[in-house]
């Protein structure tokens, strides 16, 4: 099981590694650089404005979210290889239409997972919740990790799904290619106690867990901000979602209001003269 890569080096042919990395925040890099021998940050990292900004409508820029099934399920295996968890995608989705009505475009988000079957059980949250309604739309891409490598966006949603054992995402191969796809905000739905005891993954892990593994949300806030990523914020700004069943009503009551909004928009508009829906038709001349 070699790349191509290793089979180049394994033949003798020179390899060049990675020194620089200019495509994410400084601290959302420290997740993988471990695993280079020096890598640095190139200096755009620190001068460009969007690597300084915090992610509307969230306190943290990274975030470890520990997802808890109300119903008690977590993985499930509907056939061979092809492995799902509800819940998971459930949230992920939900996440998803709350960085929307914050504001942050569709095409900035991306969804990403391990699995083939999360990933189409994912699509079908999205097209059921969100993807036909033009308040939400569907996210950039779901995918793969696998299918998602060479690309990346500036907000990414990493679906880990297992919940008995880690998986294939021990490869640390994999877990880099997972953590490294974002630009500006990452966000890693999983079972928290099952991945942060893994020793493979203790390097990224290990930063994961030094923060909440809550989602801390600012619900008022709308792109595009100003608020810098080392501001402090106020303790009664920020709403703590303490799992899927709070989240899934916080998206209801912005939704509903978002919608409210829209509907005085219309309401709003001044009524066109009849003339201008449908104006007269010319006399014919007689002569």
């Amino acid at each position: 099981d070699q790349s191509l890569f290793a089979r180049y080096v394994r033949l003798g042919v020179p390899p060049i590694q990675l020194d620089a990395q200019g495509r994410a925040r400084s601290a959302m890099a420290d997740l993988y650089r471990w695993r280079y021998a020096n890598l640095r940050d190139l200096p755009s990292v620190s001068s460009e404005p969007r690597f300084n900004l915090g992610v509307p409508g969230f306190a943290y820029p990274f975030q470890l979210v520990d997802v808890l099934d109300p119903q008690g399920v977590g993985e499930s295996v509907p056939m061979p290889h092809y492995i799902q968890n509800l819940s998971e995608a459930e949230f992920v989705v939900a996440t998803f239409m709350y960085m929307r009505l914050c504001g942050i475009p569709a095409s900035k988000i991306s969804i990403i997972t391990t699995y083939n079957g999360q990933k189409d059980l994912i699509t079908d949250v999205v097209a059921q919740r969100c993807g036909w309604n033009p308040l939400f739309g569907s996210p950039a891409k779901i995918a793969t990790t696998d299918k998602f490598q060479g690309q990346q966006n500036d907000y990414i949603l990493l679906s880990l799904v297992r919940t008995k054992s880690v998986g294939h995402v021990r490869d640390v191969r994999r877990l880099v290619v997972s953590v490294s796809r974002a630009r500006l905000g990452l966000y890693v739905f999983c079972k928290k106690s099952l991945f942060e005891d893994c020793v493979e993954l203790k390097p990224t892990f290990s930063q994961l867990v030094t923060k909440p593994s809550k989602l801390h949300l600012l619900p008022k806030e709308r792109a595009p901000i100003t608020r810098k990523v080392t501001d402090s914020i106020p303790a009664d700004r920020v709403q703590i979602v303490k799992g899927l069943v709070e989240m899934g009503q916080l998206v209801a009551e912005m939704t509903a209001q978002a919608e409210a909004e829209r509907s005085e928009g219309y309401a709003d508009e001044p009524d066109a003269p009849p003339d201008a829906i449908m104006p007269e038709a010319p006399h014919d001349e007689i002569e």
